[in-house]
């Protein structure tokens, strides 16, 4: 499994000098350093894992967040649900997948997956600013509808505001 950290970093759990400057520099957290070594670890024996990308780490309210590359949620899901059980017993939380998309109307799509997203709105308002408004065929749980908003203020500094099809 591909992850911020070197390979040889993954498997000791030591940082070399170039994973230490990474972390040093705010490029990875110790939350992505812990995460990648136990991914690593996890998935050295599993080949099919073998060209999944781990981006990074959130903790979002009481969930933690792990981000993939575009494409590789799919792999994870199939192969690494022990993986991601594990990793639910060892942080204490629950473990919420997330596919980095370039686009954001795919981002948005693979966050909510399996409600469909009808349309995606920007409204721009009097005083210049602009609403993001994202209307769903089905309501999500307010919980659900609680994490996503989190994600994507964090993940795309949008704040997003969810509306339903009558």
């Amino acid at each position: 499994m591909k992850t911020a950290l070197c390979k040889v970093c993954q498997v000791t759990g030591v940082l070399c000098t170039s994973c230490e400057r990474e972390l040093r520099t705010g490029k990875i957290t110790s939350l992505d350093v812990d995460i990648s070594i136990y991914l690593g670890r996890a998935a050295k024996d599993k080949k099919e894992l073998d060209t999944v990308s781990f981006k990074r780490a959130l903790y979002i309210d009481n969930y933690l967040v792990l981000i993939f590359k575009k494409g590789d949620l799919r792999l994870m899901l199939s192969h690494g649900k022990k993986i991601i059980r594990d990793l639910e017993e060892k942080f204490g939380r629950k473990v919420y997948l997330v596919e980095d998309h370039p686009n954001f109307r795919e981002f948005i799509e693979g966050l909510l997956y399996p409600v469909p997203v009808e349309t995606i709105n920007i409204i721009w308002l009097p005083d210049g600013s602009k609403e993001t408004r994202i209307v769903l065929r089905k309501r999500l749980r307010r919980e659900k509808e609680r994490l996503v908003k989190s994600i994507v203020k964090e993940l795309r500094g949008v704040d997003v505001k969810l509306g339903y099809m009558r």
